[in-house]
């Protein structure tokens, strides 16, 4: 597996030369060199992804998606830095979270039986691998609680694709007996935007904060969508930074 990126990376850098003549020989345009990289940057996350699929240690057993791991922005920006420097037309990474809450899940485990609730995770968890890219990060945070990481996605790419989870399993449906048990969801989004100079040292400290702050920011925004009555998706506002630990007391006391 080491042989397999060593040469992959060799390829990878072999490609960036060739571009750098052709651009600065004025062979193809600024917008060309961009769907280009954006391509190479696409099949590299993609096999990022598929070695941490190849670990079985890497997925939870019940819903088959990504475990938590605290370094998976950055995995994500050391292979974006490959691609993406200085000396082409600057450019913005952008890269987005959701975090997502199955609304009322104690209800199915309390009321119809933890069966039944496995049955809620299983089915959210399969919407979630089927509306989602390859090389997005799909993760199981924890109990009912699911994160995606959404590489290079603007917020506004990250509301539609909010939208999108919380139509799909509002379409949902869980028999249980006579009964067709309907399920909903709230989420909150998050993002940062990186920007990467030519053999620049990356902070791997500094990028596991920013992915704990994204985390944050994201289970804030989560908060206010569950106290604005949930089955919608708010996107963190830092004009309130303030706000958001009133409303996370707020709606402790309401539940």
């Amino acid at each position: 597996m080491e042989e397999k990126k060593v040469e992959l990376k060799d390829f990878q850098l072999r490609n960036i030369e060739l571009l750098t003549k052709l651009y600065e020989s004025g062979a193809i345009s600024d917008d060309i060199v961009e769907i280009i990289r954006l391509g190479e940057l696409e099949y590299f996350n993609l096999l990022d992804k598929y070695n941490l699929l190849e670990q079985k240690v890497n997925i939870d057993e019940k819903t088959n998606l990504l475990k938590f791991k605290k370094d998976y922005l950055t995995q994500i920006v050391k292979t974006a830095s490959r691609i993406f420097y200085d000396g082409f037309k600057q450019m913005a990474y952008p890269i987005s979270f959701v975090r997502f809450d199955i609304d009322d899940f104690s209800r199915f485990n309390n009321k119809y039986g933890h069966d039944v609730g496995d049955k809620v995770l299983i089915e959210f968890a399969n919407i979630l691998k089927s509306n989602s890219r390859p090389t997005d990060y799909v993760i199981r945070f924890g109990g009912e609680e699911f994160d995606v990481i959404l590489p290079a996605t603007e917020i506004e790419g990250a509301k539609v694709y909010a939208s999108k989870i919380l139509s799909k399993t509002r379409e949902m449906s869980i028999n249980h007996g006579k009964e067709e048990l309907k399920v909903t969801v709230s989420a909150g989004i998050s993002g940062i935007s990186y920007r990467f100079v030519l053999q620049k040292v990356l902070d791997e400290k500094e990028i596991e904060e920013n992915f704990n702050k994204l985390q944050i920011e994201a289970d804030n925004a989560l908060y206010e969508a569950k106290f604005l009555g949930k089955d919608r998706f708010c996107v963190y506002d830092p004009a309130k930074k303030e706000e958001y630990a009133k409303i996370r007391k707020l709606y402790v006391k309401t539940t």
